[in-house]
């Protein structure tokens, strides 16, 4: 494993990262467990990637599910470890690994389910795409939440966490238009769109995607 250094994932601490992420103003860290187990409602996966799993915040509603294979990629060594620590036992299919997506592999046809929530703002999107197509089973999905633009709330919300600060200059909102072509040329098919508002003005495009059956 070789982390890049200068990644400000590396450096915002999993207190920091909950405390932001479930701030009043924020309120992200709720949104995102509720799409999630969405989610899990609407399809029955037997092997799921979590891409940017964080400290493992949705992972509850995977527990006592019939689901042969967990992965759980992050960067931050915290995060997974708080992510093994609470969720080890209770899913002994996980399996976590610690890691910058560039240089994650998996086998081809790997993977019924691949969910990456808020990722695709801090990665090379061609490269990430390429990947999950070849990771997913023919019929697989791919759920995404992308964040999109606000009038009223700037990308990363102003919070008492100084260390959310370094995610100002790495942020990159993506079109969820222009996602949707780079996904049709890695055989990637929309099958829903739907938009996720909160209180804050923020507002986010949670997408499904199938990987086609060629």
């Amino acid at each position: 494993m070789k982390l890049n250094s200068q990644n400000p994932w590396l450096k915002i601490s999993a207190e920091d990262y909950e405390g932001h992420m479930s701030a009043p103003n924020v309120m992200q860290l709720k949104m995102l467990s509720e799409i999630f187990a969405d989610v899990m409602n609407g399809i029955s996966p037997k092997s799921i990637a979590f891409l940017g799993c964080t400290t493992g915040n949705g992972f509850e509603h995977l527990i006592g599910k019939d689901i042969e294979q967990i992965v759980g990629v992050d960067i931050n060594p915290e995060y997974i470890s708080v992510c093994r620590k609470r969720f080890a036992e209770k899913l002994p299919q996980l399996k976590l690994i610690c890691e910058d997506l560039s240089n994650v592999n998996f086998p081809d046809s790997t993977f019924d389910l691949i969910h990456a929530a808020l990722v695709f703002e801090y990665v090379d999107t061609d490269m990430l795409l390429s990947k999950i197509s070849k990771w997913l089973k023919p019929g697989g999905i791919m759920s995404v939440v992308l964040q999109l633009p606000s009038e009223t709330s700037a990308p990363v919300t102003e919070t008492p966490f100084e260390s959310i600060k370094s995610l100002v200059s790495v942020i990159k909102l993506i079109d969820p238009l222009e996602f949707k072509t780079l996904a049709q040329k890695q055989g990637l098919e929309e099958t829903t769109n739907e938009i996720a508002k909160l209180k804050s003005g923020k507002s986010f495009s949670v997408i499904k995607y199938m990987r086609k059956a060629f």
